[in-house]
């Protein structure tokens, strides 16, 4: 089953002197339970296509698809409503709320979305991210791979459609690189959860069940991870 359709998509920016087609005439279609690297040179796109598959920009002309719901056809506040309930997004620098615990961190999405959270699946997801011993610590308190574990808890904490990376392992160490990608590995196999992921490191690339080689705006081949 398509999760996520991506048809003729295309944003263009205008520096004042020349247009810039960051994501040029883009196609593809997901299925529901895969795990998507997107490779390529910095600067070509790559962030900015997973900002546009994500609800986060808008694309001058195209059409996104999530589940059947073609997401810019919404308004911003049931696209803001949407995005809460299917996608999840984490950020290269994870983007933690400095004045809040991890905890309140991670459930925050779940608060605002319906003033509770499932605490059944709250527990079941700390043990995964291995942050039992680190939820009342603030964000300053704990290592760079922890806290970016807090931001992919924080992301899958309302069970998202489709979880969106973007260089989830640029700040980290070997060690903690290792650990987010064995989570992100698990995660997928365990829960069928659909991962699109920006990276330019090609060993974590290659832990994904895709690889998509993203330049000059452009999907330029595809292959199977490993081949």
């Amino acid at each position: 089953m398509e999760i996520l359709e991506i048809c003729n998509l295309t944003k263009i920016y205008d520096d004042k002197e020349t247009l810039i087609k960051a994501v040029d005439n883009v196609s593809l279609k997901v299925k529901e339970g895969d795990f998507i690297a997107v490779v390529g040179p910095s600067g070509q796109g790559k962030s900015t296509l997973l900002h546009l598959l994500s609800g986060l920009d808008r694309p001058n002309q195209g059409k996104v698809y999530i589940n059947g719901e073609d997401i810019y056809k919404l308004n911003e506040k049931k696209l803001t409503e949407f995005r809460r309930k299917n996608i999840g997004f984490v950020y290269q620098f994870y983007n933690l709320i400095p004045v809040l615990t991890v905890k309140e961190n991670i459930i925050l999405p779940a608060l605002l979305e319906n003033n509770r959270y499932d605490k059944r699946y709250f527990n079941k997801l700390i043990n995964i991210l291995n942050l039992k011993e680190r939820l009342n610590h603030l964000p300053n308190e704990i290592s760079g791979g922890q806290q970016q574990r807090a931001a992919i808890g924080r992301a899958l904490i309302n069970k998202p459609k489709i979880l969106f990376l973007d260089e989830p392992t640029g700040n980290l160490d070997s060690k903690s690189k290792q650990s987010v990608i064995n989570l992100l590995k698990y995660y997928n196999q365990k829960y069928n959860q659909t991962i699109i992921m920006v990276t330019h490191d090609m060993q974590v690339a290659k832990k994904a069940k895709r690889i998509i080689f993203f330049e000059d705006g452009k999907i330029k081949r595809r292959k199977s991870a490993g081949k």
